[in-house]
């Protein structure tokens, strides 16, 4: 498990030795594997595991095949083909509680895995063959079974068909619960709490094929072995001596030192060189048949005394309590028990040691958070719980407000009354001429002041405001919060009014608590009498006390009960110690409490214990003393006296059992009415407690509407200083790019200036060249030459006369070639600055004219001297000529420069519009804002028709519409709905009477036809001697005899059941009256039947002592049970024996002894009775008489 490797062993029952098979690469981190079950339909087993992707972080289920077992590793590292990998992925989150921390394979192709967060899944296996990449397929869970509160630490699938879980838990908790859900739900879950949730919970869970015997260990609790409580199974009493046997045995199979995990060799593949020097070294086989026949003789030798010392421990453990030796007896190396011992008691104190320091700090930390937040609060948060139901209310906490916010809010006061003053004085007619001016809101001009839908704003002079406190009339009207400062002051007077809320709310929740308290006294004593009144009855019923739940008392929370403690405190040895010596020492101080007491042995001695009197015993408390006699003599054998006193007697007991009866009934009634008043009281503080919920509801809706406002007018604030903060950063911007815009167009102007001097001193160049290039010039030179007019002409010629180079390129237009690079320098030479490129371009010299056109040959018939001032004049206009070609181009670049300066003062010039623009409306919104004013609507829900949202309702675009203008609308559409309804109304009176006309004439109609058939069932009647008589009328006197004939039976009826009802009263009350006599009957009988019963205990006593001892028989010669004597000599004589007269002798002394006593008992008894009623003589001459409650207490053998 270490680093995403797995490594595969392979192990032999014949030779328990592990094999290493080799390691498998994950990639990932895994938290737990486990085989799949053998058997699923053929499948060979396959090893499932769960973790988390290294590289992509996400849960992953892998499924590795193993090796076989017969594998001969060659690498460290398996192969795939060896051991095949498919892997799923769990889920895309990487959040904690989706990581998975255990799984038990369900099925072939089914796995149940537990969560981080608790939860339990069964997921299907995957197919995706390979490690994890991006494209591994996420795995579905198939269903979600019951989980638990936190990380599940152990899964085990047992049962028939594998279909009971076992699961555990960091919460402490083990459940074991069917997968299938029909099981699950006709099957109850078992649910237990066995370990400490706070040392870790459950860490590992094991059981039995079956699931009914559990084994379970965490934190320090050790390893506990428990069976399931539903199965009713015990443990059996050879496996709970062999776990007893383990768990005081102290070998272990292996030991490893987790400080020297260094010194272990990492395992590596067997090379075949190894195996080569293995083979030779074991190639003696005398060496290694004598090496292992010793090495099996020690081992047995070994075994043989492990046995020998179990037997002994065995028998040790079944020997008497007082034989037994304790178990450190038994120990054979007591320097390694001495060592295991000192290292435990080390790691225990470095622990205690740790776990003391963790509480120090822990409780430095919690004092720090009391001093600091707890007892500044004046009034610290708590509810009042209701009696009955789980009702319960809560006050508002209270913060310490500190002084100088005390004193900033008196100044705030203080200023906004300052405020109103000042108001008030401008609406006065006191106000100055100059001051009137000044801008007022006047609301009458847009509300009409009834608008209370509106929050913290009513008219002057309204009910509301009559109403208001001094808090809310030091409030500024919704309109009026125009600036920032009246926002801030509105903020800290809204806080203000918050504060008084909550205070006036937690006054009623103080008067409610101490009503609570009160009614809790009142319960409390109904409740000790209903206690009183059932343990009189003898009615064993439980009658809970009312208390105060833990959230009622504020300082409950600093404080942990023992009841908040669901884990059991480990006591060390040295405190049981202690905790045994004060108990023993407070048991002898309470015991000679009660020995030296001399009061309550008084109290003993003189009126048996208690200070009720005869008159102060209730009904119930009362006991008639029977005498003696009554109990001893038969009724037929008393006297006249006697029998008189036992029908007294029985009058008595029977007036007695009435009085009981009657007393008992009252108590009854008065506990169901003390129950009835404890349900009333408890009803009436409900009622209490519910008129606290609606008033806590009341001043929420207050409390939430001054928050909201709070946070409103802050949000408003927050805009405010946005704004201002978007106005400082524009107004930068717009400076800066006025700035910006100002440098473009001066250095537009500088260049513009530049080129004008450009374009004037190019004009001058071409002046100068055209002047170079005419004919006049070229005379007006050779005008004093003295040459002749046809040599000047031919001069002329060749003046005009160009290379064909120099003419292609003229007729072209184009410059030379190092004309814009010279151009280029120039430009840059003229903007007064250095050349900074010196390499580029050439100086405008002679190089850039043509040589072939400068140096022409001289034809034979021209003059030398003017051959060479004809070169001149020639030099000097092609110079002239190159001169314009150069300032053309240097004019032309200058232009482009100048079109990209044009440029950049109107991309400058553009930006500066926009900020200005944005500016100017940024400016409009900030003065839309200063009057655009936040009003909170209280409107009730069904008034709200805007389409409520899931989250939150957007109603930016919502009108809010006046009651007025509905209920005019609604008037209007009433109105109308009237005159239809009155429209409709003529049209159904018109229809009903055309309908009422047809109804009659079809009703005539059909009285018609009845009439005719009517006459002719007359005209077709019979007449017979009965219709005689009754159209004759004498059937009227027939009818009313009957009438009569009935009353009379009825009346006879109900005589004869008064009688009946009579006597079977009577009879009912013989019959109680026999009942009650029968059971006065029964009772004496049953008294007789104990009494004969106790006659027989006391006779089988004496047939006892009388019959032989078992150990007194008559040696070798004595008699037989049945046996007769042997007679011996004349006469009859029979053979005495000397042990049976020894014995019958014994018997005799015996119950002569035993007689003697009781006679001797009985006159002593009579004795005490004659002076007990002496000494109740003689005490009634000085103060009164009390009675003795426990007369036998003194005397256990008297009846």
């Amino acid at each position: 498990l270490f680093d995403g490797w797995i490594a595969f062993l392979s192990v032999s029952q014949r030779d328990p030795k592990l094999v290493m098979l080799g390691f498998v690469d994950l990639k990932g981190e895994v938290e737990d594997l486990a085989f799949g079950e053998e058997g699923f339909e053929g499948q060979p087993p396959k090893l499932f595991a769960v973790g988390s992707c290294r590289e992509y972080g996400s849960p992953l289920l892998w499924v590795v095949s193993p090796p076989p077992a017969d594998f001969e590793p060659s690498t460290e590292e398996l192969d795939r083909v060896v051991c095949g990998v498919a892997c799923g992925k769990l889920g895309s989150s990487q959040k904690i509680e989706d990581k998975p921390t255990a799984l038990a394979p369900a099925s072939q192709d089914t796995v149940l895995i537990g969560f981080t967060s608790g939860d339990i899944k069964l997921m299907p296996k995957p197919n995706f063959q390979g490690l994890a990449t991006p494209k591994t397929p996420h795995l579905q869970p198939i269903s979600t079974l019951p989980g638990h509160d936190q990380l599940i630490t152990r899964l085990q699938l047992v049962g028939p068909g594998r279909q009971l879980l076992i699961s555990s838990s960091m919460d402490g908790s083990v459940r074991k619960m069917y997968i299938d859900e029909a099981l699950r739900t006709s099957s109850p879950t078992m649910l237990k709490y066995l370990h400490n949730p706070y040392n870790g919970g459950v860490s590992q869970v094991f059981a039995t094929c079956t699931g009914d015997y559990l084994m379970s260990t965490g934190s320090a609790d050790g390893l506990l072995v428990w069976s399931d409580p539903r199965s009713g199974n015990k443990m059996p009493q050879p496996l709970a001596a062999e776990l007893e046997k383990m768990a005081q045995g102290d070998e272990a199979l292996l030991h490893i030192d987790d400080q020297m995990l260094g010194d272990l060799k990492p395992w590596k593949p067997i090379s075949e060189e190894e195996k080569a020097q293995r083979a030779e070294a074991t190639d003696d086989p005398e060496l290694t048949a004598l090496a292992l026949a010793q090495r099996r003789a020690l081992m047995l030798e070994v075994e043989n005394l492990r046995k020998k010392l179990r037997l002994l421990i065995e028998q040790n453990a079944t020997c008497p309590e007082l034989e037994q030796l304790p178990r450190s007896e038994f120990c054979v190396d007591f320097e390694q028990s001495d060592g295991i011992a000192a290292k435990t008691k080390e790691r225990c104190d470095a622990l205690r040691a740790q776990i003391e320091r963790e509480n120090v700090a822990r409780q430095l930390v919690r004092d720090r958070l009391i001093k600091e937040f707890w007892d500044p609060m004046p009034g610290k948060g708590c509810q009042i719980t209701s009696f009955s139901s789980s009702m319960a209310v809560s006050n508002y906490p209270e913060r310490l407000v500190p002084d100088e916010e005390k004193i900033r809010l008196k100044k705030l006061r203080i200023m906004r009354q300052a405020e109103k003053m000042e108001v008030e004085f401008l609406k006065g007619s006191t106000c100055p001429s100059r001051l009137r001016t000044d801008a007022i809101i006047k609301t009458n001009e847009f509300a009409t002041g009834k608008e209370s839908y509106i929050v913290n704003w009513w008219q002057d002079g309204s009910d509301a405001a009559k109403k208001a406190t001094d808090d809310q009339r030091l409030l500024y009207q919704p309109f009026e919060l125009q600036t920032s400062s009246r926002r801030r002051l509105q903020i800290h007077l809204l806080q203000a009014l918050a504060t008084s809320y909550r205070a006036d709310f937690n006054k009623l929740f103080e008067g409610c608590q101490h009503e609570k308290k009160g009614v809790m006294d009142q319960i409390k004593e109904k409740v000790l009498r209903i206690r009183s009144i059932l343990g009189e009855l003898q009615i064993e019923e439980e009658v809970q006390l009312p208390d105060l739940d833990d959230s009622e008392d504020p300082n409950a929370v600093l404080e942990v009960k023992d009841r908040e403690i669901k884990v059991e405190k480990w006591i060390s040895p040295e405190e049981k110690a202690k905790l045994e010596e004060a108990r023993l020492k407070e048991e002898e101080r309470q015991r000679q409490l009660r020995e030296n007491d001399a009061g309550q042995r008084a109290l003993q001695q003189m009126m048996g214990g208690t200070l009720k009197t005869k008159k102060d015993l209730s009904a119930l408390e009362i006991v008639l003393d029977k005498e003696p006699w009554m109990d001893e003599i038969p009724e037929e054998e008393m006297t006249e006296a006697q029998l008189q006193a036992m029908k007294e007697y029985h009058e008595k007991e029977r007036a007695l059992a009435e009085e009981q009866d009657k007393y008992r009934k009252q108590l009854d009634v008065e506990c169901q009415r003390l129950k009835q008043e404890v349900q009333d009281l408890m009803k009436q503080f409900e009622g209490t407690l519910k008129d606290l919920n609606r008033q806590r509801f009341a001043f929420d809706s207050m409390f939430f509407y001054q928050e909201l406002y709070c946070v409103r007018l802050q949000l408003a604030l927050l805009q405010s200083v946005e704004d201002a903060t978007v106005l400082t950063t524009s107004s930068q911007e717009l400076q800066v790019a006025r700035n910006k815009l100002e440098e473009a167009e001066a250095a537009l102007q500088n260049f513009t200036t530049k080129v004008a001097t450009k374009k004037a001193k190019q004009e001058e160049r071409l002046k100068a060249e055209k002047d170079a290039s005419t004919a006049a010039n070229f005379r007006l030179q050779f005008a004093n030459s003295g040459l002749e007019t046809e040599m000047v002409t031919a001069l002329l010629q060749l003046f005009r006369k160009r290379s064909p180079a120099v003419a292609q390129k003229r007729e072209s237009g184009q410059a030379p070639a190092d004309l814009s690079l010279s151009a280029q320098n120039s430009v840059q030479v003229s903007q007064g600055g250095n050349d900074p490129y010196p390499d580029i371009g050439v100086n405008v010299a002679v190089e850039g004219l043509d040589q072939e056109d400068l140096n022409m040959e001289r034809p034979e018939n021209i003059d030398p001297t003017g051959f060479e001032r004809m070169l001149e004049l020639r030099a000097e206009r092609a110079k002239a000529e190159f001169e314009v070609q150069v300032g053309a181009a240097e004019l032309r670049e200058m232009n482009h420069l100048l079109a990209y300066y044009q440029g950049e003062r109107d991309e400058a010039e553009r930006a500066t519009k926009q900020l200005e623009l944005e500016l100017e409306d940024h400016k409009q919104l900030m003065q839309r804002e200063m009057f655009d004013i936040e009003v909170l609507f209280k409107l009730k829900q069904g008034r709200v028709e805007v389409p409520q949202a899931a989250v939150v309702t957007d109603y930016s675009d919502a009108v809010v519409l006046d009651c007025e203008v509905l209920e005019s609308r609604n008037r209007r559409i009433l109105e109308i709905g009237r005159d239809k309804v009155g429209i409709l109304q003529v049209i159904k009176e018109f229809r009903k009477k055309l309908s009422l006309i047809q109804w009659e004439y079809k009703m005539l109609l059909m009285q018609t036809h009845d009439l005719e058939e009517r006459t002719k069932d007359v005209h077709m009647l019979r007449v017979t001697k009965g219709l005689q008589s009754l159209l004759k009328g004498s059937e009227e006197g027939r009818n009313k005899a009957d009438a009569d004939s009935l009353e009379r039976k009825l009346e006879h009826l109900s005589r004869t059941m008064a009688d009946k009802e009579a006597a079977l009263k009577k009879q009912h009350a013989m019959n109680s009256h026999a009942a009650k006599m029968r059971k006065a009957e029964n009772a004496t009988l049953e008294k007789k039947l104990r009494e004969l019963q106790n006659n027989v205990i006391q006779r089988e006593h004496i047939r006892r002592l009388r019959a032989p001892q078992p150990g007194s028989g008559n040696g070798g010669g004595g008699l037989q049970d049945g046996e007769k004597p042997r007679i011996i000599g004349g006469g009859g004589r029979i053979e005495e024996n000397e042990e049976a007269i020894r014995g019958a002798h014994e018997r005799f002394r015996e119950v002569k002894t035993r007689q003697t006593l009781m006679e001797e008992a009985k006159k002593n008894t009579e004795e005490i009775d004659i002076l007990s009623k002496e000494l109740d003589r003689l005490r009634q001459k000085t103060f009164p008489s009390f009675v003795q409650l426990s007369d036998n207490a003194g005397y256990p053998d008297r009846r």
